[in-house]
């Protein structure tokens, strides 16, 4: 039997020492929901695009879905015994390879504000309202801001910073999952601005801005490209992982 989880503190056990952003804002309360076995044995954990397994590899877990389910899953097994539950039941899911970075303050201050400065013919800023709502309408920038349903929660706990090219959205970095001690940073950038500094300078800023306030400015990479603009900016890799991804639901 799969049981919706009402308490996130109830899986603390089987999430404990699993440094994942996404999981410690379903921990914290602010974002994300789960459901369990009966004897909370095995566990799945959904933040954003996100979907997480851990315990004891169940059958019921691994298939439960959502009514309404999005169309893009990345299943991230916190063991390698997941992974033929999954195969079997995701048959079309990729298995592919994310890049951890540790999460320890190992950054150069003055090195991420020598980053810091928009190239020429562009100006960084704050993400404001009337940049929260540009965003979430553009395929390209939407999870700059798609885990926050309204401009108050993120007002309230989100970050973002964006690259403007004559007053149009071209780049940012925003928080896509929060909790009290930090942020996961999502970066996107317009396709026809690309390769010019843009996702540097406005994670440079970001990071800057997140380490004033005492926050974690987390960073987990989907590809080298992300993983080698991370150990740019000064974090440390902490090793790859296998996850499946899933298109089309």
């Amino acid at each position: 039997m799969i049981v919706p989880v009402s308490d996130p503190a109830a899986l603390a056990p089987l999430l404990d020492g699993w440094q994942e952003g996404m999981l410690y804002a379903y921990l914290s309360g602010r974002m994300g929901y789960a459901v369990a076995d009966a004897d909370f044995r095995s566990a799945q954990v959904r933040v954003g695009d996100f979907c997480f397994f851990a315990g004891a590899p169940d059958a019921a877990v691994a298939a439960w879905q959502p009514e309404k389910t999005r169309p893009y899953t990345i299943f991230i097994p916190r063991t390698p015994s997941w992974d033929a539950l999954i195969e079997a039941i995701y048959p079309q899911a990729r298995r592919s390879v994310r890049y951890a970075f540790r999460k320890q303050d190992t950054f150069n201050r003055e090195h991420l504000r020598a980053f810091a400065a928009a190239p020429a013919g562009y100006t960084l800023c704050r993400m404001d309202e009337q940049l929260y709502r540009r965003a979430a309408q553009e395929g390209w920038s939407r999870d700059l801001v798609s885990q926050y349903p309204a401009w108050a929660d993120y007002a309230a706990h989100g970050a973002g910073i964006v690259a403007l090219h004559n007053g149009m959205l071209v780049c940012g970095a925003s928080s896509y999952a929060d909790w009290p001690g930090g942020l996961e940073i999502e970066i996107d950038t317009h396709p026809a601005h690309r390769r010019r500094g843009l996702a540097r300078a406005c994670a440079a800023v970001l990071m800057l801005d997140c380490l004033s306030r005492g926050l974690h400015p987390s960073w987990d990479a989907a590809n080298p490209i992300s993983a080698h603009l991370a150990r740019t900016l000064g974090y440390v890799p902490a090793g790859k992982y296998a996850v499946y991804e899933l298109a089309g639901q």
